[in-house]
């Protein structure tokens, strides 16, 4: 503002002492414009040792408008992302000791199985036996493979004996004649089984000799006992004894006996009927004439205690000729 006032000052000083012109009469007198010339100095004066006592600078020119100082704009700072933590790791907790091995479970141990080695339609079948435990006593049981739970049927029992591998014969009941596939299974009272069908027909090989097989409804034993070495064309007897533990009384009439397999070592006829009453816990005898074949070698002959269709005891008998 003072330096308006000083640049105004000036321009009336150039103003007064122009009106001072030679040859003209003044209409100021020179008295009055001295003074004028004296106040205006007197205030510019004043304003310059002002302006030097506060150390700015005089100019020639009007003041400019002093501008307010701008704010210095300061780039804004961009927050960085603050880090992501880092998964807490999961403390694995090591064991302390290697466990034992678990003790063999009942599923670890192997499974039981049998094979259909032979057949003889509508006759017999003799099955091998594998990995079977030992000194348990199986139930044998043969029915039709389509309704086997409903219509099986017991034909006798079997020691595993040492246990692991064994063979058996048995003859197949009337309930399964003709049906074209057929199941045997075995069960102990330990919850052991095994089980497999076959076709009913004649196939494989039946041996001469294979571990004895058992009835619940009858205990047998026989005379030559089994295996017994004869000349050829010896003139025998064969003698079953037969113990009925059945729990019912075999009655005259619907009781018989007669050969179902094998060699036919029998001399005369093939079908007899038993010819007293057996209750039971009772024993009877039933003898054959048979003959030794001429050839050497093993042969074995079936007989059977039958009611109608039914085997209700298996009468077998194996010899060895030398």
């Amino acid at each position: 503002m003072r330096n308006l006032k000083v640049f105004i000052g000036i321009i009336l000083i150039a103003f007064l002492a122009a009106c001072s012109i030679p040859g003209t009469s003044p209409t100021v007198s020179p008295e009055d414009i001295q003074k004028a010339l004296d106040a205006i100095r007197t205030e510019v004066a004043q304003t310059m040792a002002a302006e030097i006592e506060k150390g700015v600078t005089s100019t020639t020119g009007p003041e400019l408008p002093t501008l307010a100082p701008t704010a210095t704009l300061m780039p804004t700072e961009i927050p960085l992302p603050s880090s992501t933590p880092l998964p807490t790791a999961t403390q694995i907790v090591l064991p302390t000791a290697i466990p034992a091995t678990p003790t063999a479970t009942a599923t670890d141990i192997p499974k039981a199985i049998i094979t259909v080695i032979g057949v003889e339609k509508n006759t017999a079948v003799t099955v091998q036996a594998d990995i079977f435990p030992a000194n348990q006593v199986f139930k044998i049981r043969v029915g039709p493979f389509d309704t086997f739970f409903k219509d099986a049927v017991e034909v006798g029992t079997i020691n595993s004996g040492n246990g692991g591998s064994f063979k058996f014969t048995v003859l197949l009941p009337g309930q399964v004649k003709d049906v074209e596939r057929i199941t045997v299974r075995l069960d102990s009272a330990a919850g052991v089984f095994a089980y497999n069908y076959f076709k009913n027909e004649t196939s494989g090989t039946i041996p001469a000799v294979a571990t004895p097989v058992t009835s619940s409804i009858c205990e047998v034993s026989v005379s030559p006992a089994l295996s017994t070495v004869m000349k050829p064309g010896y003139d025998f007897d064969a003698v079953w004894t037969v113990k009925n533990i059945s729990g019912k009384t075999w009655e005259l009439g619907t009781t018989d006996y007669k050969y179902v397999r094998g060699t036919e070592l029998h001399k005369y006829e093939k079908f007899f009927d038993l010819n007293e009453v057996v209750k039971s816990g009772d024993s009877v005898k039933i003898r054959i004439d048979m003959l030794a074949p001429i050839t050497v070698g093993t042969y074995t002959t079936n007989w059977a205690v039958v009611q109608g269709s039914t085997i209700i005891c298996n009468l077998p008998l194996t010899i060895i000729v030398k």
